[in-house]
């Protein structure tokens, strides 16, 4: 699709992008706690960019968040924008039993694709996106055979180490935390407990100190970050 998926959309500043793709596991195995801890830490993170608290003062007018849910279906809840005053964010339900990762995957990487392309023709500069997958199982599905598995691996880690996008996976429980660092180039972090909010806490931050860096400034997220890992371990 490219930019023409965001047809008739305009830019709404000139500040320097910053987009955050939300990939949100609510299968069967998500439900109770896990799922409450979730939508809490979603609002959270939305209440700390609205406020600016302890986040930078133009994060609100730099941070776009897309919401993709998925079971066996696939679903954007949110697509990619700047957060509008008092906005809550839209409430993750548990659903079906299967866990379609790969596909889930795979429209992340669309979406980005498709904004980084709405960003180029409306003049927008931007930092590198992040892809957020959370989940708390392995890949089970149609399609989830090793093949599928091995070439979303593969394309992850060309594609991140290419730059055009930084995928993050973060289990949660029981969650196959080898396989999930496959799948995200490497970059995957167990959750403690559901300590979910202390992660959006420490991903807010992280953006924040992302959208003050200036372009292709390395920087470092650590800060925090051992108030929600289970252990550096994966």
């Amino acid at each position: 699709m490219g930019a023409e998926r965001f047809a008739g959309e305009s830019a709404q500043n000139m500040e320097m992008k910053c987009l955050c793709v939300l990939v949100l596991d609510v299968s069967g195995s998500m439900r109770g706690e896990k799922l409450n801890a979730l939508n809490n830490g979603v609002r959270d993170f939305f209440t700390q960019i609205q406020t600016g608290d302890g986040v930078a003062e133009n994060l609100i007018d730099q941070l776009e968040i897309a919401i993709i849910q998925y079971d066996e279906a696939v679903k954007i809840l949110r697509d990619p924008k700047l957060l509008e005053e008092n906005e809550t964010p839209p409430t993750l339900e548990e659903r079906g039993s299967t866990t379609e990762t790969v596909v889930a995957m795979e429209e992340a990487i669309k979406l980005v694709e498709d904004r980084k392309a709405f960003y180029k023709e409306t003049g927008q500069k931007y930092y590198r996106p992040w892809i957020v997958l959370m989940t708390d199982g392995e890949p089970y599905g149609e399609r989830a055979t090793q093949a599928d598995i091995d070439n979303i691996s593969d394309r992850v880690k060309r594609e991140s180490d290419a730059k055009k996008y930084m995928m993050m996976g973060i289990g949660v429980g029981e969650a196959n935390m080898q396989l999930l660092a496959k799948m995200c180039a490497g970059k995957a972090l167990p959750l403690a407990g559901t300590k979910f909010g202390e992660f959006f806490q420490w991903l807010s931050n992280s953006l924040s100190v992302v959208s003050n860096s200036k372009e292709g400034e390395k920087v470092n997220i650590m800060d925090g970050a051992t108030d929600w890992m289970k252990s550096f371990e994966i």
